[in-house]
């Protein structure tokens, strides 16, 4: 008797750890390598914080998307807000409650096809052609999906296309690497920076976990560790110009 009790008290401790240990798939949108390495080990820091763990994928932002919306995965690290929330209610996901971190979005022009932030926030009237990445079309209704950051770069040096709108982060490290010259760069606007979960997941275990764990590596100083080098490009518009 004494046996069988402790063999039912070892399977339930069994289960009750392996429930305290959950693994969530994440899934992390392929942009810079600087930004991977930050949104992967930022939700890693979470969830351990919160005695889980994460498995994690590196996938194309649009396949990310994809799986979110399907709810293949529990979490995307990270993503910005959409400024309308009137039309957050139209998504296939939800937002985590608690914010990541600001991001600056620049707008990239051609040199010699002088194109401002201005003209476009009015209303876009000449109707230039301008790309961001497919993800944030929603954040920019007046720009063409672009799922390549290098692609619509190099069609904005060539001169094809008249604009790019990105995160300034992820595009000033492309533009960078690649060495386009007559490329100008403009602060366009600053975003929130979240994490998706499931539709229906807002308020619930996994946002719950999110919005605990990230007040927990603030308080014990990882999420400065991890995000604030990233932060200083990524959140706040630098003053700078390809020569």
């Amino acid at each position: 008797m004494f046996k069988r009790a402790l063999l039912v008290t070892v399977a339930i401790l069994a289960v009750s750890a392996g429930l305290a240990a959950q693994d969530y798939k994440v899934v992390v949108p392929q942009v810079s390598p600087t930004a991977v390495d930050v949104y992967t080990r930022v939700i890693t820091a979470i969830a351990e914080s919160e005695g889980k763990t994460v498995s994690v994928q590196v996938l194309p932002f649009a396949r990310c998307i994809y799986m979110m919306e399907m709810k293949q995965a529990d979490i995307m690290s990270a993503i910005t807000q959409i400024p309308d929330t009137t039309k957050w209610a139209e998504l296939k996901y939800d937002y985590s409650t608690s914010q990541f971190l600001d991001i600056a979005f620049n707008l990239y022009t051609n040199k010699a096809k002088p194109v401002t932030a201005a003209e476009l926030k009015a209303g876009n009237a000449k109707g230039y052609k301008i790309e961001t990445e497919t993800a944030h079309v929603p954040h920019i209704p007046f720009a063409a999906p672009s799922t390549n950051i290098d692609a619509s770069l190099n069609k904005l040096a060539a001169g094809t296309i008249d604009g790019y709108i990105f995160s300034q982060g992820s595009t000033d490290a492309a533009l960078k690497r690649l060495g386009l010259k007559n490329i100008h760069r403009e602060y366009f606007t600053t975003l929130n920076g979240v994490f998706l979960i499931p539709k229906g997941g807002r308020g619930g275990p996994i946002d719950k976990m999110i919005t605990s764990g990230l007040a927990k590596i603030k308080a014990n100083g990882k999420y400065q560790e991890i995000v604030g080098p990233y932060s200083e490009t990524a959140s706040k518009y630098i003053e700078w110009q390809p020569q």
